[in-house]
């Protein structure tokens, strides 16, 4: 339980909202690794970071080159290269390391492409990103609403762990700081369809993890709770209350006014404040929330579950097409946004989108966005050529006797190899939903649910299905694949059959 319900406010210092600085997280610390930009690219000093994750045991330099051990990995290096070489083996980058000012650094792809092969721990990290997990670190993460309420809207924001929250107002924006937990936010940024509340978005670049809420116009009151245990956090934005007439504010004390709220961005509010749990650094004491507000709204119901919906390819990568120029990545692409429509619409579950717009994570990115969001379910949907059109096919995973490929050295970088085996069976009766529920489309060819060594399942901690949409083949035309209504119907018995399965309805 968080030490103090009653969330105290301060005018904090005005500072930047980020820092130029790389946020690892450990255990039981982290540690903020100064970004230093060369020639238009980001760049981290080398033995920083490498002292994070092992320890440098020895170290050779020459003219332009260098040679290190991290515990019995050796590391070596040219400057001005594009590779590195780790253990003797080519390791590619995408920006030359550098020697700067008589210091290695290296670019942030190195992060992901070398460290880990160098590490003597478990390491977590989603491309992109301005932060990596260290060793035994499970990040939590959030989802965030908002719901109309007279003269206002009520903000609910619920953590998958609990967190320790104090928040703070500055330069006209609310400030949720979140304690010492490690955080993974889904959707860093969010946007709100509310004249109260336009956004909120994490920050963590000072070393500080913290949400930002953006009120929609200046002025408003905010008056925070939180329940749960720590995980969930509510407060409601309204329009101060109309003023009293001169008369009113001059009564005596039977008929004195109740204080304006406290909380608009850049006031301080009125009346003592009470204990808080915690303090960040630099922020100075203010005032609570006056104890005439609104009674707290009744706790939200649980947080909803969630399903993650995996469009194949993107970006630069197309996948298959037909003759008539419709791409895979763009014909599963629509369909997952149908099929997030459908599933939103139900008021039932969640949903993420691994990859939207111009975007193409890896597989393990996908992995990784995924298993953190701990979802209830994921369906990663494909074209290819089934013969018949239009036509569908289910897949759960099968596993093979193979090694994982893509296992790093001492099973450090783990894309969880063997995470889909404990969930096999579920992963089979949603692949029977599916195909029930897509079987019921008029002209639409189906197939029962089969096994395929699909690596995108492979590593999935959910019920996991692939679907595959046919047939896309550059010898047929594929309008039939992108009309709206037959998408419309795809995704809604996607989303029926999806809704069974959380609801147990099998």
């Amino acid at each position: 339980m968080i030490a103090a319900l009653g969330l105290t406010f301060w005018l904090w210092p005005a500072r930047p909202a980020r820092s130029d600085n790389f946020v690892f997280y450990l255990p039981n610390a982290r540690q903020l690794v100064p970004v230093q930009m060369l020639d238009h690219t980001r760049y981290v000093p080398l033995l920083k970071v490498l002292s994070l994750v092992g320890t440098v045991t020895d170290m050779e330099e020459k003219r332009h080159s260098l040679r290190i051990w991290v515990g019995t990995n050796r590391l070596d290096l040219h400057d001005g290269d594009r590779k590195v070489k780790v253990n003797r083996q080519d390791v590619g980058l995408e920006n030359p390391v550098r020697e700067s000012d008589g210091a290695w650094v290296v670019p942030i792809d190195f992060l992901y492409a070398a460290l880990p092969r160098l590490a003597t721990q478990p390491i977590q990290y989603r491309a992109g990103e301005e932060r990596m997990f260290i060793g035994d670190v499970r990040p939590l993460t959030y989802s965030a609403n908002v719901s109309p309420i007279a003269n206002g809207t009520h903000l609910t924001v619920q953590f998958t762990d609990p967190v320790t929250i104090q928040t703070a107002s500055t330069n006209g924006q609310w400030v949720i700081f979140l304690g010492d937990k490690a955080l993974q936010p889904l959707e860093p940024q969010m946007e709100f369809q509310s004249r109260y509340v336009s956004g909120m978005r994490f920050d963590d670049q000072d070393g500080v993890p913290k949400l930002i809420i953006t009120p929609g116009t200046p002025g408003l009151n905010f008056y925070p709770n939180v329940s749960g245990d720590g995980r969930v956090f509510q407060a409601d934005v309204t329009q101060p209350a109309a003023p009293q007439p001169a008369q009113a504010a001059q009564a005596g004390p039977a008929g004195k006014p109740a204080s304006p709220a406290a909380g608009a961005p850049g006031q301080q509010a009125s009346g003592k404040a009470p204990a808080a749990s915690s303090s960040p650094p630099g922020a100075g004491q203010g005032q609570a929330a006056p104890s005439g507000a609104a009674a707290p709204a009744p706790p939200p119901p649980p947080p909803l579950p969630v399903v993650v919906l995996d469009a194949g390819h993107g970006g630069q990568d197309p996948g298959g097409h037909s003759r008539d120029g419709v791409t895979e990545r763009d014909l599963v692409g629509a369909l997952a946004d149908q099929v997030r429509s459908s599933l939103t619409s139900t008021g039932k579950v969640r949903v993420v989108l691994t990859r939207q717009g111009p975007a193409d994570p890896t597989p393990d990115e996908r992995d990784a966005m995924t298993n953190l969001a701990r979802p209830v379910a994921f369906v990663t949907f494909h074209a290819g050529d089934l013969g018949a059109s239009p036509a569908v096919a289910a897949y759960t995973y099968e596993a093979t006797s193979a090694p994982a490929s893509l296992a790093a050295p001492n099973g450090l970088f783990v894309p969880w190899d063997e995470a889909q085996q404990a969930h096999l069976v579920r992963s089979r009766d949603l692949a029977g939903l599916l195909v029930q529920q897509l079987a019921r489309i008029p002209g639409l060819g189906t197939r029962n649910p089969d096994e395929a060594p699909v690596r995108q399942l492979r590593s999935i901690d959910a019920p996991a299905v692939a679907i595959e949409l046919g047939t896309l083949a550059p010898s047929q035309d594929a309008a039939a694949l992108m009309s709206a209504s037959f998408q419309t119907q795809v995704a809604n018995a996607v989303a029926q059959a999806v809704t069974a399965l959380v609801q147990g309805a099998h």
